[in-house]
């Protein structure tokens, strides 16, 4: 939290705002018992997304390749390069940065969910198949990716982001 600029007088409020909470579920008129949780922020609580945001605020400074681009839960990194190999190169980089970073935050990275798009002109006939990405266990980093059977991050044609259709091939851009 001194990190995202708070002061020492608010961290004894956010412990004891996180510290000693309980929870119970409610199905049809019955509650289970109540337990305890020693981790995360109350669900729906006006706290939570600020407490998540001071979470992932050092997520950016990993990446030392790709710009980042975050809303909410959702992390887009882009990079720009006539060399296709060497810029998979350096974002796989990246990839296993963020991978390392959410192990060590606590943070499950859904690989499922990560697609990889190059954007490229329509004019260009074909496009040289890049080296697949990787988001490795972290299993896998402590092997030092010996015998890594990680499945490679899908590359796709198009993508939806945060409600924008992006396709493979630039055919125009819109600006109004």
């Amino acid at each position: 939290m001194e990190e995202c600029g708070l002061g020492q007088l608010l961290n004894p409020w956010f412990s004891d705002y996180l510290r000693a909470r309980s929870y119970r579920v409610k199905v049809g008129d019955a509650f289970s018992e109540e337990k305890q949780v020693n981790c995360g922020v109350p669900q729906g609580s006006g706290c939570g997304p600020v407490c998540y945001l001071m979470h992932v605020n050092s997520l950016c400074g990993v990446l030392r390749h790709c710009s980042a681009h975050m809303f909410a839960d959702d992390l887009c990194t882009l990079s720009a390069s006539t060399d296709l190999a060497e810029m998979c190169r350096r974002v796989q980089e990246d990839v296993d940065a963020v991978v390392k970073w959410s192990h060590d935050n606590g943070i499950i990275l859904n690989a499922d969910k990560t697609k990889m798009i190059i954007i490229h002109s329509p004019y260009l006939r074909s496009i040289d198949n890049p080296s697949p990405l990787i988001a490795h266990s972290f299993d896998c980093f402590h092997n030092k990716k010996i015998n890594c059977t990680c499945n490679p991050i899908e590359k796709v044609n198009c993508v939806t982001y945060l409600g924008v259709k992006i396709t493979s091939q630039v055919i125009s851009i819109v600006t109004q």
